[in-house]
């Protein structure tokens, strides 16, 4: 009897919601089938973006910067992801190359404020547009750029450190330029080839402050 009435209860169950179950299962099947549909959709497109990607960055090394141009312009244009950021710094990258380093400062400058730039990329035009602009610009400028990317923990500091005693010794700033070749040297995470590239800005600053001014 109570075998009967359970029967008897799921019966009048499924009459009444039977509909709406299968409703619900026939959605959830779509909703996964779809998104594995977008998701597949979106894996071809971002393996195709990289495939232009990679094509425009040959076409630079092999010196047709025109040709990498227009990839990476169509690329910055109608790209997804991170693609557009790196097409823009592939193409300010370009700049330089060619010998148009103010062009480039301007590039890498226009990647780095732009609102949709992913904050590393940002952070990656910030560093190349003061490297460049240390021979061109005020020592305020380059600063500017980079004196936020210094502080600890931050994975550009090393960079950052390196140009903000670049602009000081430019600046014949003897003292801020031995505080930053200090930060570089005691810090355990700087690159050997940094390190190397300091240890020699180092040198130059003992030997001015030996004879009381910047080489």
């Amino acid at each position: 009897i109570d075998e009967e009435l359970r029967n008897e209860q799921i019966r009048k169950l499924w009459d009444r919601y039977g509909v709406l179950v299968l409703v619900a299962a026939v959605a959830i099947v779509a909703v996964v089938a779809g998104w594995r549909g977008y998701d597949y959709w979106r894996t071809l497109q971002s393996r195709a973006q990289g495939d232009v990607f990679t094509a425009a960055t040959r076409l630079a090394r092999s010196g047709d910067f025109d040709g990498a141009a227009e990839k990476l312009r169509g690329l910055a244009e109608t790209g997804s992801g991170g693609y557009p950021a790196l097409a823009a710094l592939r193409s300010a990258a370009g700049l330089a190359d060619r010998g148009d380093e103010a062009g480039a400062i301007r590039a890498f400058d226009a990647v780095a404020v732009k609102s949709t730039t992913p904050p590393l990329l940002a952070d990656v035009a910030r560093v190349r547009a003061a490297y460049l602009a240390l021979d061109t610009e005020e020592r305020a400028a380059v600063e500017a750029r980079v004196a936020p990317l210094a502080l600890a923990g931050k994975p550009f500091r090393h960079s950052a450190r390196e140009i903000l005693a670049l602009a000081a010794w430019k600046a014949g700033d003897l003292a801020t330029t031995a505080k930053w070749v200090e930060t570089v040297e005691t810090d355990p995470e700087t690159p050997r080839d940094l390190a190397d590239r300091i240890a020699v800005l180092n040198a130059l600053v003992r030997g001015s402050a030996a004879t009381g001014k910047a080489e």
